[in-house]
């Protein structure tokens, strides 16, 4: 029997082969410039972006609005030398950025370790979770507050009802909550008492409470808006002054969520310009 003589294959070789055989060697590379345009743009531009297909020798890549197309479309060579050496060929020569309806953005969950302040806040949350499910219920608060911590990185604003970060204002959950009949009707209630700050829970639950408190506020925001204007209008008429200091301690009482609060120099700065401005004679003889 002769002995087989010949080079020995890699397994690339043999791969590479097998493709182009099949007629799969040029579908894949066109395909790995998509899958390696997040990794050559980074975190931030790969949100924004999303590479589409490749045609002959030109990557399409989608954009959110004209605009962002327009300046990545000058910033383009520097892009494209990144992905050339990215993919270790220039099997890409041209980049073509048109506008295209992304996906909405999901939530990336930041994997590193959460810092001390982070990290208490996430245990504050699984406080009252009983000790067999403590370590999964901590699990699960630390990837809530990973979350948080993406949002705010991301530039987002706190949700004016639960705080949240979020690029809605309100977010999508308060906002519907803020419709709720019941929500609705328990807010002008709640601007003349606080002290249903302590029972509204047992009714609408605490983001209805949170729903029902922001609506108060406005309400009172409203009012006190008026009221100043009034004493304003008025000179000082010491009715509308004494209204006024009173619809301001309902206001700075539900803004710290507290069921009274006196008005003091430290709790003038919430309330309205205007009416900070007149009530601070008055407030400074409180003190």
């Amino acid at each position: 029997m002769s002995r087989r003589t010949g080079t020995t294959h890699s397994m690339r070789g043999l791969l590479g082969e097998t493709l182009a055989k099949r007629g799969l060697k040029l579908g894949v590379g066109r395909a790995r410039s998509v899958l390696l345009w997040p990794g050559v743009v980074g975190p931030e531009l790969a949100r924004l972006t999303r590479a589409r297909n490749q045609h002959g020798s030109t990557l399409f890549v989608e954009a959110r609005d004209s605009a962002q197309a327009h300046h990545l479309m000058m910033q383009r060579h520097h892009v494209l030398a990144k992905l050339q050496q990215a993919m270790g060929d220039e099997s890409v020569t041209e980049l073509r950025f048109v506008v295209g309806t992304l996906p909405p953005e999901r939530v990336v969950v930041i994997q590193d370790a959460l810092p001390p302040p982070d990290r208490e806040r996430a245990e504050q949350l699984v406080q009252e979770v009983p000790s067999s499910l403590r370590d999964v219920a901590r699990k699960a608060a630390e990837a809530i507050t990973r979350a948080r911590k993406w949002r705010e990185q991301q530039g987002y604003s706190p949700c004016p009802v639960c705080g949240e970060a979020t690029a809605e204002q309100p977010c999508m959950a308060c906002a519907r909550t803020l419709q709720d009949p019941a929500v609705r009707r328990a807010a002008s209630p709640l601007a003349r008492d606080p002290r249903m700050l302590g029972s509204l829970p047992t009714t609408l639950g605490e983001s209805g409470t949170q729903a029902a408190r922001h609506l108060a506020l406005d309400l009172l925001r409203d009012q006190m808006e008026l009221l100043a204007l009034e004493c304003v209008r008025s000179g000082g008429e010491v009715f509308y002054r004494e209204y006024l200091g009173e619809q301001a301690r309902l206001f700075v009482a539900l803004t710290l969520y507290r069921t009274h609060a006196p008005l003091t120099c430290q709790h003038l700065g919430l309330l309205p310009e205007r009416v900070q401005q007149v009530l601070s004679g008055s407030v400074e003889q409180e003190v």
